[in-house]
């Protein structure tokens, strides 16, 4: 059979099988796909209602920032005022100030003119209901428990408060429930005005009260700190109130009374507001981790939330402060690790049995507005979504079945042309290729294509010279290979007194370290002249610089010292590298076995180490001097330093060693390096350098080595 023949059968079995396959499983295919990007959305959806409560919870903690700064301002201006008043240094009024008492506000005997019944005051009853509460929103009330006297002329300075008061109720609105003013003998004016005081009402027993005496710092700038109360139960509505309170002080520091602000708990939650934009199901508190002394876990103290108002009877009852906790104790004790690292954010929990969102944001100290909203609410969204992917997916599946249908059509008649027109181009580049892989790269296709496979014979045509290029390169860098090995030592030397071995190991095809050690006679004495060297970069370039260093360090004069040899090979180095940036690091050194002194120039290289195996102690050589190629006229100081017991090891590396990074891109570093030589020592020079590059190895694992590899270990015998 003709191969046109077998491509058209090819083309027309290709088309037929996937319309068939399609055709039975497209609906189950698809139908999975709908699921999964439904529960994709689900996932999105997830994310974006946590980063909107995130954000929620963030907004309103930053507007109780403000109001707490608002209210801590407002409490201690009316502080300020009222203990001028009090003391009588106040500013007098221009016209007679009138003066509203409780007892007779309640009768009608001398009330505000604009007393009348607020809904925003309203009283709640024991049987569930409610009545409003007679307000004057222009002047204050004076009231006073049973037994409470006042001094002579005090109701009048306290009324005279009633500009300072509307001026706080212009500035807070409705933020603010009732500012008072409550002196020690038990006189009583509160803003709005109002006489819906209990019986037995004392606003010197209250918490607000007494926390505010308690904090009384006569002698303080300010007399005392603001206090933020928790929540309690206004006597006068019934509502459920945080409360603001500072202590008043007198002439000589005595205590005058208190300053209060009554801030309704619902506008401070502010839950009506949050849950229009989310649930109705959605629920704001103020807490504060803490640890729950029933159980001993950490839990969240919740210091204010919309449920007290309904479980506190009357006002003389407390408030059973509630804890938040979970059954997950994991993903909890995360949200409370998370809460006291400070900040905002959002974690999934349950509440109350029911999967939830939980948002929090700190608005002071220890404290954090959290908003907690259902799962639930994601349900009619996900039920929306999914209709709307079923919908996608039946239209799908529709159109899916015209384009089979159409495909089947097309395919059965291009499938003839192509099939003739495609395989003679294909046979021709088939012959080209195996000219090619018998090494004719002379070889080029002449096709004018006007499809992809003009870029195929693009492509080959450009590819066979690029070939033969990359060929000759690498035959190049192969023989380059081979010089370079020629270059560095064959075998260490033999030099009486001293055990010596080293490694190199290229990055690349040729490398860009330096390595050299020979046997040389200096005052008729036998020594080691070693040096190791790493130039800028690795492969061909820095190869080159290190052939040409180590020319210029060998043809030097015996009688120079090492300083001077080095600081001659610099000057001659300089002149070839010029500008080009890429210098060259050397550690050369003359090691005398039997006079026991090792002379040596450090230039830029990383110091000697030495170890002492008998003493368990490393130490690296002291010396300076700048990288070969920068500075021609610099002088090379050479040092010298003690090597004359046995069982001494010198240790020369490059920084390929102590900088090779393993998988996770940690350094090997100099202090594994000491603790291999440290395991090896009692070895020879050479067990000491196998030792290194084995656990080198090892430690990098499957990662390529990124630079070269060069060491020379010395050993005092």
């Amino acid at each position: 059979m003709r191969l046109r023949w077998k491509f058209f059968l090819v083309l027309l079995a290709f088309s037929l099988v996937p319309l068939v396959a399609l055709t039975g499983f497209t609906r189950g295919n698809v139908v999975r796909l709908g699921r999964a990007i439904a529960d994709e959305g689900r996932e999105i959806l997830t994310g974006i209602i946590k980063n909107e409560l995130r954000q929620t919870a963030e907004d309103y903690a930053l507007v109780l920032r403000r109001s707490k700064s608002a209210m801590d301002f407002s409490v201690t201006v009316l502080a300020s005022e009222a203990e001028r008043t009090v003391a009588g240094a106040g500013a007098r009024a221009a016209e007679p100030t009138p003066v509203y008492r409780a007892p007779d506000v309640a009768t009608a005997r001398n009330a505000p003119p604009d007393m009348a019944d607020d809904a925003g005051y309203a009283k709640r009853l024991a049987d569930g209901g409610s009545e409003r509460l007679p307000i004057s929103h222009d002047a204050p009330v004076i009231y006073r428990p049973p037994g409470a006297r006042g001094k002579n002329g005090e109701d009048i300075r306290l009324a005279s408060l009633g500009p300072t008061f509307s001026l706080l109720r212009a500035e807070l609105g409705d933020l603010l429930l009732f500012a008072s003013v409550t002196l020690e003998d038990g006189s009583h004016v509160s803003f709005p005005g109002h006489a819906g005081y209990p019986a037995d009402y004392d606003p010197r027993e209250r918490p607000w009260y007494t926390a505010a005496k308690a904090a009384f710092a006569p002698f303080a700038p300010a007399g005392g700190p603001v206090i933020w109360n928790a929540p309690a139960v206004d006597a006068a509505t019934g509502q459920v109130t945080l409360t603001l309170s500072k202590a008043l002080a007198g002439p000589g520091g005595r205590f005058l009374g208190v300053a209060s602000l009554d801030v309704p708990l619902a506008r401070v939650l502010q839950e009506q507001e949050i849950a229009s934009q989310w649930s109705e199901a959605m629920r704001t508190f103020l807490v504060a981790p803490a640890l729950d002394p029933a159980t001993g876990r950490d839990s969240l103290y919740v210091w204010a939330q919309r449920s007290y108002e309904n479980h506190v009877p009357d006002w003389k009852s407390a408030i059973n402060f509630e804890r938040l906790s979970s059954p997950d104790t994991t993903r909890f004790g995360a949200l409370l690790a998370a809460m006291k690292r400070g900040g905002a954010g959002a974690a999934e929990l349950p509440y109350h049995g029911e999967d939830a969102f939980w948002a929090y944001s700190r608005f002071m100290d220890d404290a954090y507005f959290l908003i907690i909203v259902p799962k639930s609410m994601l349900a009619p969204l996900a039920e929306q979504a999914t209709q709307e992917i079923g919908a996608a997916v039946g239209n799908l599946l529709r159109l899916s079945g015209g384009a089979m249908l159409a495909v089947l059509a097309a395919a059965t008649v291009a499938a003839l042309w192509i099939a003739k027109a495609f395989v003679r181009p294909m046979m021709a580049m088939i012959d080209a290729w195996k000219r090619l892989g018998r090494g004719d790269f002379s070889v080029r296709l002449s096709f004018h294509l006007k499809d992809e496979r003009q870029e195929l014979v693009n492509a080959f045509n450009e590819t066979v010279p690029v070939l033969a290029d990359h060929l000759r390169l690498q035959r190049s860098l192969e023989l380059a290979q081979e010089v370079q090995q020629n270059l560095l030592p064959a075998a260490p030397p033999v030099v009486p007194g001293l055990d010596i071995a080293g490694a190199a190991i290229a990055c690349d095809e040729t490398g860009g370290d330096y390595l050299d050690y020979r046997a040389v006679d200096r005052d008729g004495e036998a020594c080691l002249d070693t040096a190791v060297g790493d130039v800028t970069g690795h492969g061909v370039p820095s190869a080159l610089l290190m052939a040409t260093a180590r020319a210029l360090l060998l043809a030097t004069e015996d009688s120079e010292t090492p300083g001077q040899r080095v600081t001659r090979a610099n000057r001659l180095l300089c002149r070839d590298v010029g500008d080009s940036g890429r210098f060259m690091t050397l550690l050369g050194m003359e090691v005398r076995p039997r006079s026991g002194v090792a002379r040596y120039v450090r230039a830029g290289h990383d110091p000697v180490i030495l170890y002492d195996p008998d003493a368990d102690r490393f130490e690296q050589w002291p010396g300076k001097g700048l990288p070969l190629g920068i500075e021609p006229e610099y002088l090379y100081v050479e040092s010298a330093m003690p090597f004359d017991r046995p069982g001494l090891v010198l240790v020369i590396g490059t920084d390929g060693i102590w900088e090779a990074r393993n998988a996770s891109g940690a350094m090997y570093g100099k202090e594994r390096l000491m603790e291999t030589v440290r395991r090896a020592a009692r070895g020879s020079a050479a067990e000491i350098v196998a030792a290194v590059i084995t656990d080198l190895a090892a430690f990098r694992g499957a990662v390529r080595q990124e630079d070269d590899v060069t060491l020379v270990v010395v050993k005092k015998t």
